[in-house]
């Protein structure tokens, strides 16, 4: 059995990186990057808002340290993502594109951006949850460790591999590879304190929308 994890985008984003999309593999001789950037921003804040978003809502610190958290990752987001793909042609931004087309698909009028998810970690995660809705605390650990694998495995799909396609040099490479270890550190580091702060039960609450998440058949366009 395979799963996925699929995330909404708005419906002017997707439109906007669709047309993108077509005037890549059209030939377009205007330069992309700037517009890529942007809707290449707006998605990773789309995506970020709907697994973490949740997250920060949960937690009732009275300095909202969740919500700073979650700012600080956006901020880096709009900050390096129309910077990382400013370097580029459109020849070389092309399949880097059409990698991340692949991960998308429509349902029922809806697009989202998927990516995939080992089969023994959505195992784990969903033994765990089913065990902090009874109440158990001893669980709450191991659930943070199995989402947090799953999370990162969507930046290794959706960051991490895009990446490596568009090959920037030594210099360039190293500042992104900080910037992606930075952000996923800060928001992992939160979860993992957030697990100590607030039992099974409240905790099993965020586990069960991201569950919502959560396809047991694969769908984008890599499966077809």
């Amino acid at each position: 059995m395979t799963y996925q994890i699929s995330l909404k985008l708005k419906p002017e984003t997707h439109q906007r990186f669709t047309h993108i999309h077509q005037q890549l593999n059209a030939g377009e001789s205007q330069n992309l990057a700037k517009p890529l950037g942007e809707v290449l921003a707006d998605i990773s804040c789309e995506v970020i808002d709907q697994v973490f978003g949740d997250l920060a809502r949960l937690s009732t610190s009275g300095d909202g340290e969740s919500e700073k958290v979650i700012k600080q990752i956006v901020d880096t987001m709009r900050k390096y993502m129309p910077w990382s793909v400013s370097f580029f042609s459109n020849d070389r931004l092309t399949p880097m594109v059409n990698y991340l087309d692949r991960m998308m698909y429509d349902a029922e009028g809806t697009h989202f951006l998927s990516y995939p998810v080992e089969k023994t970690l959505v195992n784990e995660l969903l033994g765990c949850a089913d065990q902090m809705d009874k109440g158990n605390n001893q669980y709450v650990s191991p659930a943070l460790k199995a989402f947090t694998q799953i999370v990162d495995q969507g930046v290794t799909s959706l960051i991490r591999e895009p990446k490596k396609m568009l090959k920037f040099n030594v210099v360039v490479d190293k500042t992104l590879n900080g910037v992606i270890s930075f952000t996923t550190q800060l928001g992992y580091k939160r979860f993992d304190k957030l697990g100590r702060i607030y039992d099974a039960q409240m905790m099993s609450q965020y586990f069960d929308h991201f569950l919502t998440f959560l396809n047991d058949q694969p769908t984008n366009k890599t499966s077809v």
